[in-house]
């Protein structure tokens, strides 16, 4: 299980670092709330995925437990949807814009901002259709559902983290002008892993 486990730990986390609607959401609440309201947007999104992941796990269960027909064919309709990802990782180029040096302070709580993370990743049809694609592709038929939810949890755990590190990371100015010069490498090489993973989908 360790092989798959550094498997689908390597996709998620290239998946969380390239730019999205919660990696817009924490940098935007960031630059124009301040660290702390950056952290709670990040909190709300790691709970957002909870959601995502119950469903999926429940989902994945119950195509396992009717039909392997059903089953392969999601599988390679994520491998389809894995390779689209990536197609649109590798149009990524370096950002020409300018970075503010200043931006409007929001009159924002950070009990406002964690339900802000949290519905802009519920509601986020990407998403779903990524942790479908994701633990269909990567997770074995006969992983345990023990297993599979210490996988969610972990999911969860390293989103709410990563983007509290984008959080604190965008409230220095020279990370900030750092990523808009080198956040396409990022993009990249999202794009190749998510490939791998496509094609390992397909020769197994």
């Amino acid at each position: 299980m360790l092989s798959e486990f550094l498997l689908l730990a390597t996709v998620n986390a290239f998946a969380v670092a390239s730019p999205g609607a919660d990696f817009a959401v924490v940098v935007n609440n960031t630059l124009r709330g301040g660290k702390n309201i950056g952290v709670a947007t990040a909190i709300g999104i790691g709970l957002g995925l909870v959601v995502h992941i119950i469903y999926t796990l429940l989902g994945v269960a119950f195509i396992l437990a009717k039909s392997d027909v059903i089953f392969t064919v999601i599988k390679y309709l994520g491998a389809s949807y894995l390779l689209w990802l990536a197609f649109n990782s590798f149009k990524s180029k370096r950002s020409k814009k300018d970075i503010p040096s200043k931006q409007p302070h929001i009159n924002m709580t950070q009990f406002q901002a964690i339900k802000q993370g949290f519905f802009v990743n519920v509601l986020n049809p990407k998403v779903t259709l990524f942790f479908v694609a994701i633990f269909t592709t990567t997770v074995s038929q006969n992983t345990a559902i023990g297993v599979q939810i210490f996988y969610g949890v972990w999911i969860c755990v390293y989103a709410a983290f990563w983007f509290s590190l984008v959080a604190w990371g965008f409230s220095r100015p020279i990370l900030l002008n750092w990523y808009q010069t080198h956040g396409h490498y990022i993009d990249w090489g999202m794009g190749c892993v998510l490939v791998l993973v496509a094609i390992r989908l397909v020769w197994v």
